[in-house]
């Protein structure tokens, strides 16, 4: 027994003595009414000649004794449901002056939250229990229990749609049930508050329960938790699972039913039978089970002890029976037991007087309850603490006896880790069984006084679920709960999102060769702290050129890498997903090369092995300008990013599931296998090649208004200002020509808007070339290279049609000159799919690869944010992907494409990167730890204002994960059967 127990144990004697006394106040009203209720069933049943039976069954003719015997047992199962009578509205007579309602509410992401952000969520749920005074009783119940599977499978269910693409689409569909059976979601939580009250009648007790329901809701509210009251089907719902967990046939029931069967509502719940022979546990149909209640023995609680009895994998139900005490009675209580204390002291100290030894010699005991006594009156004066009276209950149900008792040691084994007692109720397991149903009434007498803070340390909140309906994608399992999470991102108010990639890393031995001969090793390198200039692979013009390399840092530490042999002797250790530029199949991860497989510029793959270090080591990256690549010493070329698996996971989602349309920009090349093996159209955009686009495409629904030109004329401004190179963008007067020109050109079109009347960019050229301004030539003559020029390939009517569902812009070998207009363009052109595509309701996804090279333009990045913006009105779902943070964060202009980005993918990060990223989107160091040296597929999913940790461990040995990763020898076939077709 604790000091406090012992402290209020005379207190406790006397609330159960009262207790008592009231329980038998209300047993001898239960039998009047009891009485009353079956004299009315008599006469009824003489009425209509119908036994009162379950429903579904019909009354049988002759009445033997042992079918009297059975009727008896049936009633008998109703009668032991605690509840008079459940309205429609949600409002059940508990008894006969008591009432009560129940509301049901959502998680918060408490275990993850940041301490400040933990505090006030602490002090709010404080405030949130002093609301409740002596009047009302409040029971908070927290219901974990095993659904029916079929359910959830039905969520996240694929269907075949008989094309030549139902192979892969159902090997994706058992990889989403395969992963279902790992997590936890056939266990279905759920958290209830159910409070009642005393009235004498429904019309007394309807307007008070609908006053603290409303300021219960508020109270949620202010503590950012979605809540909502139950009616009465669905509060009978919630006894009915509590009844049949096993019973996988869903409760039907009307309040229709009951005018027209004669039944009462707890005949559509009540189980076969109740049985309470054993005093240590009792049996509902098939199902058996006890109740058990938490003793606290320990000095302090922790917060985390709720939460982790809720992650049991079992079926519990957990509930808090709170009382409040008023406040003036519960002062005066402690008052007179600080007076006892006071006055055993001084009985205490005449004794020692008498005997003759030192007065201050007293039991030890007596100065402990004397100060924890007083500080607990500090705290009801002066420290705005309330005194509750709380009974803990858990209720464990399983199908066998051994299940249960394996359950029970389970939840009292965590009870045992927070030094406290899980006790049965031995002989109370009737009442411990109905007080645990959500009816606002406790049976049980056995009460813990507790402060307001210390009834708080039960806070109800753990980690917030994401498992939606509709066209929900997947994206991994919750790494707290084990939990699927699918979302649906045209639910939230701005589906824009971004993917934070995580690159594949080095050890620091690896040395890189600089432009200038000489090498250097990642080690050195993030001691330097300074920029370099590497080698890097020009892939349009097949040469290395010096290219900048900056931010080389620490990315992670890893115990799994790859050893990649060359023919050479030469070996490099790095993780299993970087990218290496191969002569066959362009870049590969560095677990999928393969013995004999070419390497750029001129070597082999001799072997490659997985390797398990004792501990784990450091791995590094740098960042590289333009082509993203760098050489190391030994010659071989790699990438410096990998981050585009999980974007390819989405796209294949969404392909199977949605009917968006699907345009992704691609300046690496990386997404072309999987977009050819989903049947989708990839338009190649290069100075050699005959797909062209054009710049100055428009369509009659290009903007909100009447003038599609307005919106039109930004793009074509952003546009001159990348040609003519300005830092400082263009002036006043040459915007002023360009606008001037602008519906000249456009003039036939609009007259006559058919293709062949579309200008290119050779009609801008012209136009601004016969204006007078000096300002005009010098556009003029900053367009020419692009019109007749070298650089001409944008000055084409459009040829390819653009009516496929799955679109692929590859950009890859547009030179450094004409890359980012190349990705300006693309983005122009994606507009336009949007807008005509917000006449059909359609929705257009589009992903931007690489999206930092937009950013680093304050042109491109000017008309990025502007898009980002806009997107979301016209039913466009844009998506970033980068792994260079800091790109992102450039300006404040740049800022709000995360302020505008609802949905955040983010992956393991680097030191650097994480602060920027936590300071930024307040994550706190918990949920930070999630992107510290995470291993594959693991990070932070941002969606609305939830955060959740995932993990994510794709089988590699699906066709599809094939599909995603690049697989060399299909991406070679594939590239030449394109270039034979080609040809032809």
């Amino acid at each position: 027994m604790s000091r406090k127990d012992r402290r209020l144990r005379s207190y406790k004697k006397e609330c159960t003595k009262e207790e008592k006394k009231k329980q038998k106040r209300e047993q001898k009203i239960r039998k009047k009414e009891e009485a009353i209720r079956r004299k009315e069933e008599r006469k009824q049943k003489r009425k209509k000649h119908v036994a009162a039976k379950p429903a579904g069954s019909q009354p049988s003719k002759k009445k033997t004794s042992s079918a009297k015997a059975e009727k008896e047992k049936k009633l008998s199962v109703q009668k032991t449901i605690a509840y008079r009578e459940m309205g429609k509205d949600g409002i059940c007579r508990v008894q006969d002056k008591v009432y009560s309602k129940t509301i049901r509410f959502y998680d918060l992401n408490y275990q993850l939250a940041q301490n400040e952000d933990k505090n006030a969520i602490f002090e709010n749920w404080c405030d949130f229990l002093n609301y409740f005074d002596s009047t009302i009783h409040f029971q908070l119940s927290f219901i974990n229990q095993k659904n029916n599977m079929l359910e959830f499978e039905k969520i996240i269910r694929i269907k075949p749609q008989h094309d030549e693409f139902d192979d892969v689409r159902m090997e994706y569909a058992q990889m989403l049930k395969n992963q279902l059976a790992k997590g936890n979601n056939g266990l279905l939580k759920t958290k209830y508050i159910t409070f009642s009250i005393e009235a004498d009648n429904i019309r007394e007790a309807k307007p008070k329960l609908e006053r603290i329901e409303a300021d219960i809701l508020n109270n949620f509210k202010v503590l950012g938790v979605l809540a909502y009251p139950l009616s009465g089907s669905e509060r009978l719902e919630v006894l009915y699972e509590t009844f049949n967990p096993d019973n996988n046939v869903p409760l039907k029931f009307d309040y229709n039913q009951i005018v027209k069967t004669g039944l009462g509502t707890k005949d559509f719940i009540a189980p076969t039978s109740f049985t309470f022979k054993n005093g240590k546990d009792f049996s509902m149909g098939n199902t058996i089970g006890t109740v058990s209640y938490l003793q606290i023995l320990a000095p302090e609680l922790t917060d985390k002890m709720l939460a982790e009895f809720l992650d049991i994998d079992k079926n519990l139900i957990v509930n808090l029976h709170v009382q409040s005490v008023d406040q003036m009675k519960a002062i005066k209580l402690v008052k007179s037991k600080v007076t006892d204390i006071n006055r055993m002291k001084i009985e205490e100290q005449k004794k020692a007087v008498r005997s003759g030894y030192d007065m201050d010699i007293i039991p030890s005991d007596l100065n402990t309850y004397g100060g924890e006594a007083k500080r607990l009156l500090e705290d009801l004066q002066s420290r705005n603490e309330r005194m509750f009276l709380v009974t803990a209950l858990f209720l464990n149900t399983d199908k066998t006896k051994q299940e249960l008792e394996n359950a029970v040691f389970q939840t009292a084994g965590i009870a045992q880790k927070y030094n406290c007692v899980l006790r049965r109720l031995d002989y109370l397991q009737e009442e411990g069984l109905m007080s645990s149903l959500p009816l606002g009434i406790n049976h049980v007498p056995i009460k813990r006084a507790l402060t307001t803070t210390s009834t708080a340390i039960f806070v109800p909140f753990t980690t917030q679920e994401l498992f939606m309906a509709g066209e929900s994608l997947y994206y991994g399992l919750n790494a707290i709960s084990n939990n699927m999470i699918m979302v649906d991102r045209k639910k939230l108010k701005n589906p824009n999102g971004l993917i934070l990639g995580t690159p594949g890393c080095f050890t620091g031995d690896t040395l890189l060769l600089l432009s200038d001969g000489t090498t250097i090793s990642f080690d050195e390198l993030v001691e330097r702290k300074t920029d370099v200039m590497v080698n890097s692979y020009d892939l349009r013009n097949q040469q290395l050129v010096a290219a900048r390399g900056y931010d080389a840092c620490i990315v992670k530490k890893a115990k799994s890498l790859v050893e990649v042999e060359l023919e050479t002797g030469d070996k490099v250790r790095c993780t299993s997903n970087h990218w290496f530029l191969t002569r066959s199949a362009g870049y590969t991860e560095a677990a999928n090369l393969r013995v004999g497989m070419k390497l750029i510029p001129d070597h082999e793959v001799k072997a490659v092995r997985m390797i398990e270090l004792e501990t784990e080591v450091p791995v590094y990256d740098i960042s590289v300008e333009d082509f993203q690549n760098f050489q190391l010493a030994c010659g071989i070329v790699v990438h410096n990013s990998g981050k585009s698996f999980a974007a390819k996971r989405e796209i294949t989602n969404a392909y199977f599931v949605t009917q968006d349309d699907i345009i992704i920009g691609d300046p690496e090349g990386e997404y072309y296998p999987l977009v050819h093996a989903l049947g989708g159209q990839v338009i190649h955009i290069s100075p050699t090649s005959k797909d062209f686009i054009n710049p100055m495409d428009i369509n009659m629904d290009y903007s909100d208004d009447d003038n599609p030109l307005g919106v039109k004329s930004d793009f074509i401004l952003s546009l001159c200002e990348l040609i003519m190179g300005s830092r400082n963008g263009i002036e006043a007067e040459e915007k002023s020509v360009i606008d001037r020109c602008l519906p000249i050109v456009y003039q036939k079109y609009f007259e006559n808007p058919v293709p062949e009347n579309m200008p290119i960019l050779g009609d801008l050229y012209e136009c601004l070339r016969a204006q007078k301004e000096t300002q005009a030539q010098r556009i003029a003559t900053a367009l020419e290279i692009y019109v007749n020029g070298s650089l001409r390939v944008f000055n084409h009517q459009t040829n390819v049609a653009l009516n496929n569902r799955i679109v692929c812009f590859d950009i890859k070998e547009l030179g450094k000159q004409l890359k980012k207009l190349g990705m300006l363009i693309v983005q122009d052109q994606v507009w336009n799919r949007v807008t005509i595509n917000r006449s059909s309701h359609k929705s257009t996804r589009y992903y931007i690869d690489e999206f930092h090279l937009l950013l680093k333009e304050e042109q491109t990045a000017a008309y990025s944010v502007e898009i980002w913006k806009r997107f979301r009105k016209w039913g466009g779902i844009p998506t970033g992907i980068t792994q260079n943070v800091k790109d992102l964060l450039a300006s404040r202009e740049i800022e709000n494409i995360f302020e505008n980005s609802d949905f955040i993918y983010m992956l393991n990060q680097a030191a650097g990167d994480r602060q920027i990223l936590a300071k930024q989107l307040n994550i706190s160091p918990y949920q930070l730890s999630y992107v510290t040296n995470s291993g594959e597929g693991e990070g932070l999913l941002f969606y609305g204002s939830t955060i959740i940790p995932f993990k994510d461990k794709f089988d590699k040995n699906l066709k599809l994960y094939s599909l995603m990763t690049t697989k060399p020898e299909e991406v070679e076939a594939r590239r030449q059967a394109e270039e034979k077709k080609r040809g032809e």
